[in-house]
């Protein structure tokens, strides 16, 4: 009766402080990323919280797939998801103990050993800790090469084939086919079969990659360096055809041009002297202006000051090139990095400018014809 009545205070507190944190159907170990659910497949290396009426003890899973307990035996729980395992050793404690005061807990989960071969930078075996998903685990081993094909990674499991299509899931989030790691998995990154390509140059660095019907100059981006273009300072971009043609675009036409295959994709930063705009005339300060693809002469010339009383919209004129000069409406016409923008001096300014001059010209004749005169 006093054995009884323990079990049934200890069952009592256990109900009012850990089944709180603690639930009988699920557990969140101190290891693992996210909650577990009671599909949780068991295996060697897994370890069970067990109270079994006024008793309390963790026991691991062997590599035979079992846990022992005493005065019961051993019960085989590898391979079973948490939910099955723990009915089947609640009917094994039944023989024994009263299951009213008896439940099961995972405690910690095992870690286990995956093997990845194929184009990705590191392959081998490593070692995964529990509720690692596809996408976390290739982040971890550093990731791919560039020709691979993150569309069709292979993952076999139990003899079976799954297809994961982590590029889509990158770009859509989809979460629920990111699938999670088990004991025992091969991964496989199979190799793209480059025939028409897209290259991508950056300032340090040039790669291709296979074209794709529908993708962006971003999706490039991301598929070949992993990472967004906003964390690479760019301030335009250059696009060059097969042709050799060539176009520059702002960064923000990443989302919206489609490469064609055999295009060039160059990303431009500031170390180039040629990413500047020159300004000169009639501004409050001559000098350089960085590129920007989206300005016009206007932007540029009021970056530099203008000063409206002396200088003149309508008779902008561009340096370009071999000292090719050109006329340009200063709101409406490109403007190239390396271009000189002359601002100059409106008519009033230029006639006064005469004027002054002719009459500073004027007082030095006539102080001179004074000053003969007077030594005659």
């Amino acid at each position: 009766m006093t054995s009884f009545l323990f079990a049934k205070d200890l069952s009592m507190y256990a109900e009012n402080t850990s089944a709180k944190s603690r639930g009988n159907i699920s557990l969140q170990p101190n290891i693992a990323e996210s909650a577990i659910d009671s599909t949780y497949k068991l295996g060697p290396g897994d370890f069970l919280d067990l109270f079994i009426e006024n008793a309390y003890f963790s026991v691991q899973v062997n590599p035979d797939q079992t846990i022992i307990i005493d005065e019961v035996g051993a019960i085989d729980v590898g391979g079973l998801p948490f939910y099955e395992a723990k009915k089947i050793i609640l009917e094994k404690l039944s023989s024994r103990y009263n299951t009213r005061y008896c439940y099961v807990q995972l405690s910690k989960l095992k870690s286990f050993k995956i093997n990845v071969m194929g184009a990705v930078k590191n392959a081998g075996q490593f070692i995964v800790e529990p509720q690692t998903r596809v996408s976390t685990f290739f982040r971890n081993i550093s990731g791919f090469l560039p020709v691979s094909d993150m569309e069709n990674i292979l993952l076999v499991r139990e003899g079976d084939s799954l297809k994961v299509n982590l590029d889509k899931i990158s770009r859509e989030g989809l979460l629920q086919e990111d699938l999670l790691l088990e004991q025992g998995d091969f991964l496989f990154v199979p190799y793209q079969e480059i025939q028409d390509v897209v290259t991508l140059v950056l300032p340090d660095a040039r790669i291709a990659l296979a074209y794709k019907e529908g993708l962006t100059i971003r999706d490039y981006y991301v598929k070949g360096f992993g990472n967004t273009i906003e964390n690479g300072g760019y301030v335009s971009i250059v696009v060059k055809d097969s042709s050799g043609a060539e176009k520059r675009v702002p960064v923000s036409s990443a989302d919206v041009i489609k490469p064609t295959s055999g295009m060039e994709i160059q990303f431009v930063d500031q170390r180039g002297t040629d990413e500047f705009v020159y300004v000169g005339g009639a501004v409050a300060a001559m000098g350089k202006v960085p590129y920007n693809p989206d300005f016009k002469a206007l932007d540029y010339i009021a970056a530099s000051g203008v000063t409206p009383i002396t200088g003149s919209w309508d008779q902008v004129r561009v340096v370009r090139g071999n000292r090719k000069t050109l006329d340009v409406n200063a709101t409406e016409d490109v403007i190239l990095p390396g271009d000189f923008i002359e601002i100059p001096k409106s008519t009033y300014e230029s006639f006064k400018d005469f004027t002054m001059f002719l009459a500073s010209l004027l007082t030095v004749v006539s102080s001179s014809f004074i000053l003969y005169m007077n030594y005659k």
